[in-house]
């Protein structure tokens, strides 16, 4: 390797000399740049670039995804969190985002619009769930009644996913 580097700097150098020979300091500036030029592009060629590392996996499951990365997800799950609480805090947010949710399922799936036939939602839902999420109960106010507890809360989601799923599910 060590004999390739001396014969590149010989002919490099004869090259200037001709260069300087033939046009002068102009020749020699031309050749010079060139030469540079080559010198930089074998170099970083000689480079072998670093193996990129990669940030170890998680061992933690619940730690996988990042919600600073998904704002809607993070806005759903402090909603669902805050749904324990009373309430009120049911029903200013969780409930609006069921009966969303709700109406986009029967409107996609069932061709039901909510709004006009709320008895068929009704019975889509299920009667024992459909309080949860009737979007015509109006919100209450009182803090001091009990939220939805998250078994409830788990039910209701699943009901919306069953019903994703179309006509013809349990």
């Amino acid at each position: 390797m060590k004999g390739v580097w001396i014969a590149a700097a010989a002919a490099a150098a004869a090259g200037l000399a001709a260069s300087y020979a033939a046009a002068g300091s102009r020749g020699l500036v031309i050749t010079g740049t060139i030469l540079a030029a080559v010198a930089l592009l074998a170099a970083r060629a000689a480079i072998t670039p670093a193996a990129r590392r990669r940030p170890a996996r998680r061992q933690d499951a619940s730690a996988a995804v990042e919600t600073d990365d998904f704002p809607a997800y993070r806005r759903i799950a402090s909603d669902l969190g805050w749904a324990e609480t009373s309430r009120r805090h049911y029903d200013r947010f969780a409930r609006p985002m069921f009966g969303r949710l709700l109406g986009a399922v029967l409107e996609e799936q069932y061709r039901l619009d909510m709004g006009r036939y709320p008895e068929r939602a009704r019975a889509l839902a299920g009667a024992d769930l459909w309080p949860l999420i009737d979007p015509s109960v109006p919100p209450s106010d009182d803090t001091g009644l009990d939220g939805v507890d998250l078994a409830t809360l788990t039910r209701v989601v699943d009901r919306l996913e069953q019903l994703r799923q179309g006509p013809g599910t349990p």
